[in-house]
């Protein structure tokens, strides 16, 4: 009769786990950092551009959803900016990621662009960043958006009539003037394609145009214009909407408040705001940290999150020197602080849409408070 072979039991082989999938909602709150080549330069309103960025094959993908941005980093200037991808990714060439850039005066990137022909030159791109995407629900999507604000919402609306979605759609887009606008043929292809029997209806508002001019659309600022001509005259109803703004901070600010005053809840309003360097940078509150790093783990510049240790101040409280230290050789973070350097931050915000314990804000005092002092 044959023996039963016995299975060998290799003593070592209960310390052997497969690992977790990772979560996809965490995987895209970490920020790659890829470097590209400007495929493209094109004109689309006297003072905005559309760039267009191919990074490198060898690079892996940025995995950005519709509604977010990154930061772009060109050679002879120190800090990167924060941009909205203007299209949905799916609508996007392999490795590319499209822009809309207004020339500012005085601007560092604007300057660099208008300089001379950029296409072939190499670039640094971090990504993705932000909270700002389609939400879930079927309500009525209510967009506004000035300037530049309209690539982040081009792109969501770009997605949402990819996926078909069954929702009712205003979008109001406010510009000085005739001149300033742009993506017309754009919002037109998105209404041809939007889920039938659902209204997809694209409003400019123009603040600065000529009254003599043959504009006959409506004029104003364009948050007053929805409050008292949708909101004031019941052509949109409160209840059952989402709202998403993309643009200028003040802006946002009033809208904000206009649809908060008419009794829609702060989470059924989504933005992400970019500051620039006059804008007080956010502040981390160490006693409300719980070490997660998830803000260390979404930083698109090495030196703007940093722990540090031995900080020292001027009269008014404000951080004038600190001392940099080297996780795993220097003493741990219970004994020193997560800090933003005011002078690195860039203002982008992502370490404060990344923190899930609410410590990290604009409104917190600048004096690092930690844990323990270092000895």
């Amino acid at each position: 009769m044959a023996r039963a072979r016995r299975k060998f039991h290799d003593p070592f082989d209960h310390y052997i786990r497969r690992l977790p999938e990772p979560e996809r909602e965490i995987q895209r709150r970490r920020v790659q950092i890829n470097l590209g080549t400007v495929a493209d330069v094109r004109s689309l309103t006297h003072d905005t551009i559309e760039l267009v960025v191919k990074c490198d094959e060898s690079d892996q993908p940025l995995a950005a959803l519709a509604g977010q941005y990154a930061t772009i980093k060109v050679p002879g200037v120190k800090k990167p900016r924060s941009y909205s991808f203007a299209k949905a990714p799916e609508d996007e060439n392999a490795g590319e990621h499209t822009f809309y850039i207004r020339m500012v005066p005085d601007g560092e990137l604007s300057g660099w662009l208008a300089q001379a022909d950029r296409v072939g030159e190499r670039v640094e791109i971090a990504g993705p960043l932000g909270a700002f995407r389609l939400d879930p629900s079927n309500d009525t999507m209510v967009c506004i958006a000035g300037g530049s604000g309209m690539s982040a919402i081009a792109a969501i609306l770009q997605h949402a009539a990819n996926l078909g979605v069954a929702r009712h759609c205003y979008y109001f887009y406010g510009a000085r003037s005739q001149k300033d606008l742009y993506c017309q043929a754009e919002m037109q292809t998105i209404k041809a394609n939007w889920k039938k029997r659902k209204k997809f209806k694209f409003v400019p508002v123009l603040s600065e145009e000529p009254e003599d001019s043959d504009w006959t659309g409506p004029r104003g600022f364009v948050t007053d214009y929805f409050k008292d001509e949708y909101l004031g005259k019941g052509k949109i109803a409160i209840d059952g909407i989402k709202a998403y703004f993309c643009g200028p901070p003040p802006m946002i600010d009033h809208g904000v408040k206009v649809l908060m005053d008419a009794g829609l809840g702060e989470g059924d309003i989504y933005f992400d705001k970019f500051e620039d360097a006059s804008s007080p940078a956010p502040v981390v509150d160490n006693t409300k940290c719980v070490l997660c790093d998830e803000c260390l783990l979404v930083k698109p510049v090495p030196n703007c999150l940093v722990e540090a240790t031995n900080f020292k101040t001027n009269g008014a409280g404000v951080v004038s020197e600190y001392e940099r230290i080297r996780p795993a050789h220097t003493s741990g973070l219970y004994y020193n602080s997560l800090f933003i350097d005011e002078k690195e931050c860039i203002r982008c915000f992502a370490c404060v849409d990344a923190c899930p314990h609410d410590a990290i804000s604009v409104n917190y005092e600048k004096t690092p408070k930690t844990l323990r002092k270092y000895r």
